[in-house]
């Protein structure tokens, strides 16, 4: 089976989306088992959505927050009469930090409850953002908003209820990733590193976030290969040298694999 893969670029220009929820609002919800390349960001206020996720189902009630990170297999399960808003985020769109944030909330995999303060926040600034998606401003609206999901994720961060040694595997190898991506990208480089084998690493991962070693370090690249078609003004063929890849055809391969799209048309579309 081929799970198919919705990508931010078909329904979110500049990798930026948004959709306000309502109880008419329930055949947007794909039922099919998809992936996204993008991260989705709910705040439901009112109402109730199940999801299943990684072999796994979660719902989301009024007065709770979820996201969605690129890659997870998912499919909605139940939707009833939701009030919220959802929006659709490339990661390209979020800083160092909100990203580390994310990928340990990944190991949470359940929503959150949000306090009355940050709601009021939150609804107020999905509609400015709705009205302002096609102006320069629609990025900071979204980093606030992303700020506020943080926080909120932060402060119910259960990394620590995690087998110790899971936790020091998954800490240790996500600040591996971040030093040698660029010159390493085999699995069992990382296993060596952390002094264990490869299939003990990748059980690891699988196990607490759901994705292989090869995916998460597949994802890592691809979102810094999105980063500096977005942010840097050197060429695609000097990038592609920058990021590790000699061969820039099998640079331009992966990316296009991977997203759907060409690093130029993708360049052309994000480019600041």
């Amino acid at each position: 089976m081929i799970i198919p893969t919705h990508r931010i670029s078909d329904h979110a220009e500049g990798g930026i989306g948004i959709r306000q929820l309502s109880p008419d609002v329930a055949l947007f919800f794909d039922a099919q088992l998809h992936r996204d390349d993008y991260f989705v960001f709910c705040l439901l206020t009112k109402g109730e959505v199940s999801i299943n996720v990684d072999f796994k189902e979660h719902t989301l009630l009024g007065g709770h927050i979820g996201c969605m990170l690129p890659g997870q297999v998912h499919q909605y399960a139940k939707v009833r009469e939701p009030e919220g808003w959802m929006m659709f985020v490339d990661g390209i769109h979020l800083g160092e930090e909100n990203l580390r944030v994310m990928q340990r909330f990944a190991l949470l995999r359940h929503p959150l409850p949000i306090d009355e303060r940050r709601t009021e926040e939150l609804n107020h600034l999905f509609p400015m953002l709705q009205q302002r998606l096609d102006s320069p401003q629609a990025r900071d609206f979204t980093r606030a908003i992303i700020d506020i999901f943080t926080e909120v994720m932060s402060q119910n961060d259960d990394i620590n209820n995690l087998n110790p040694r899971h936790r020091e595997v998954l800490l240790r190898f996500a600040e591996l990733v971040d030093s040698h991506i660029t010159s390493h990208r085999q699995p069992s480089f990382y296993a060596e590193k952390l002094n264990i084998t490869t299939g003990y690493l990748n059980e690891i991962l699988t196990a607490t976030i759901g994705h292989s070693t090869s995916e998460y370090i597949q994802q890592e690249i691809i979102l810094r290969m999105k980063r500096e078609l977005t942010y840097s003004t050197q060429n695609i063929q000097e990038i592609s040298l920058r990021l590790g890849f000699e061969d820039y055809t099998y640079f331009s391969r992966l990316f296009s694999k991977a997203t759907g799209v060409s690093p130029s048309l993708f360049r052309s579309k994000y480019h600041v």
